[in-house]
């Protein structure tokens, strides 16, 4: 990346200043939400509001424009109507501004005089150092400010992962999910029109950004395709990128064109550019996060091989199922293995992999089974089913208690389900937890851990991934565990080819 597009792009994930063109004292506005979610958010640069005919908003002084600030401006959000935009970008690059953000709708996304009016702006922009994102954008978000310069009262956890998407809707709400489930972001940015940054510019200031250590990006068609490969290809080897392509089908692609005015690439091209470039696809918005996630927790396994602990035998036989399914191996132990799992469980226990604890409650045994399988040479990878995590069942049944009638309460007396009873089963989680971090450290082999929560409800262990990674479901457990050996073999052959 060129020093002056990395220069520009820390300005704009990094600002010191922001003015917002367009502020407004209605609550119905975006020129009122975006500085609200600034502000909530807990930005601590300076903020200027900009409008002709206010003395304050948000308790800030109003500018009547961006040249009164007697303050360098390294990000501009503009929050005003289409047709009024290019003169308050005029006024932006004649300020000095260093990057903007145009959050309006009505460009190249409508065709016609949408589109006349992005050529319109971007004949402003294009001789002028200032770089420009969207038009047609939510806005971005930086962990390490405290940036929310978003649409959406959305609150991302800071985390590992940078994240670009071409739908603000979808890109927001990913954030949201994100946070319900502990999975934390570095940057995120809705490319919008791409009428000047390009996904590619973005992939690539990730690759240098020390705040991010995996790449997310959510593509429904590719501007400059050529740059974009060169660009994936170049930083794959580096850091992992996961992507989401939509708009591969017909009716996808003519909803991209009218949604973000992208050129879709077929489902056989785009199939090719992730051979090319070492990209990770994830087919749902549900894989994203999870894929995702693991990269920025667990190591690689450096094998298929498969080592599969688990509290009840069924999960153990749908596991097998999934791992094959994704070109995994749920590889035989040695008899010195098995040996030593004799002497922790009852004789009665299945005496292969998986592993059937066959209920066992003592968690030192969870505990040395875990140590034994990892150890194991034979292994290059383990899934835990249902030890972390337990807490969401008994939860779940303590809620549901609430609304049960008088004579169904009257059977299930005295309350076993205590509060105290919960904090013990949380101490359990965070025992395992740590159990689990300490193992993946001295292997370096991934452990993916499986919960079975069974209301749907968040608890805190589920939303507490930065180092270890749950999933709801061994199916989703194995994907994820495909994925980050299909990356460790990219990385292998690239070393090869070095």
């Amino acid at each position: 990346m060129s020093e002056i597009l990395s220069e520009r792009l820390n300005y704009l994930f990094e600002p010191r200043s922001v003015a917002i063109i367009g502020a407004s004292k209605s609550m119905a506005k975006w020129g009122y939400i975006v500085p609200a979610n600034i502000l909530a958010g807990g930005y601590k640069g300076k903020l200027y509001p900009i409008n002709p005919k206010e003395e304050t908003i948000l308790e800030r002084p109003v500018f009547k424009s961006i040249k009164d600030v007697p303050d360098e401006i390294d990000l501009a959000v503009i929050t005003i109507p289409a047709e009024h935009v290019t003169p308050m970008v005029r006024e932006c690059v004649e300020k000095g501004v260093k990057t903007c953000i145009v959050i309006s709708g009505g460009f190249s996304e409508t065709g016609g005089e949408g589109t006349r009016l992005e050529q319109e702006m971007m004949d402003v922009v294009k001789d002028s150092p200032m770089r420009l994102v969207g038009p047609n954008t939510m806005g971005i978000y930086s962990g390490s400010n405290s940036l929310h310069a978003l649409m959406p009262p959305v609150r991302p956890v800071a985390g590992k992962i940078a994240f670009a998407a071409q739908s603000g809707n979808l890109g927001t709400q990913m954030l949201s999910l994100g946070r319900a489930l502990g999975v934390g972001f570095s940057r995120f940015v809705c490319i919008g029109n791409e009428a000047d940054l390009k996904a590619a510019d973005y992939v690539e200031y990730f690759a240098d950004d020390p705040a991010s250590e995996v790449i997310l990006l959510y593509i429904e068609g590719l501007r400059d395709a050529r740059r974009f490969i060169d660009v994936a290809a170049e930083t794959s080897p580096r850091k992992p990128i996961v992507v989401l392509k939509a708009g591969k089908t017909r009716a996808g692609a003519q909803a991209a064109a009218s949604h973000s005015a992208a050129l879709a690439a077929d489902e056989t091209i785009f199939d090719g550019v992730i051979r090319q470039t070492g990209m990770i696809e994830a087919d749902t918005t549900e894989e994203m996060l999870d894929i995702a996630k693991a990269f920025a927790a667990v190591p690689f396994p450096k094998g298929k091989r498969v080592g599969v602990i688990t509290w009840g035998g069924g999960w153990g036989v749908v596991t097998a199922d999934a791992l094959a399914q994704h070109g995994l191996e749920l590889v035989p132990f040695p008899e010195e293995t098995l040996r030593e799992l004799d002497a922790v469980l009852p004789p009665y226990w299945s005496r292969g992999n998986p592993v059937d604890l066959v209920g066992t409650l003592d968690l030192s045994k969870h505990f040395k089974c875990l140590e034994i399988v990892a150890s194991c040479d034979c292994v290059d990878s383990i899934i835990t089913l249902g030890t972390m995590g337990a807490t969401s069942s008994f939860q779940s049944f303590a809620m549901e208690g609430q609304v049960m009638d008088d004579a169904m309460r009257d059977h299930i007396k005295p309350k076993v389900i205590t509060s105290d009873f919960l904090k013990e089963l949380l101490k359990t989680d965070e025992a395992y937890r740590s159990e689990v971090i300490r193992l993946m450290k001295e292997t370096q082999k991934p452990i993916i851990a499986v919960s079975f929560p069974t209301s749907g409800a968040v608890t805190p262990m589920l939303a507490r991934q930065s180092e270890v990674v749950i999933y709801p479901s061994p199916e989703r457990g194995a994907k994820t565990l495909a994925a980050l050996y299909e990356y460790e073999q990219f990385l292998a052959r690239t070393r090869e080819r070095v």
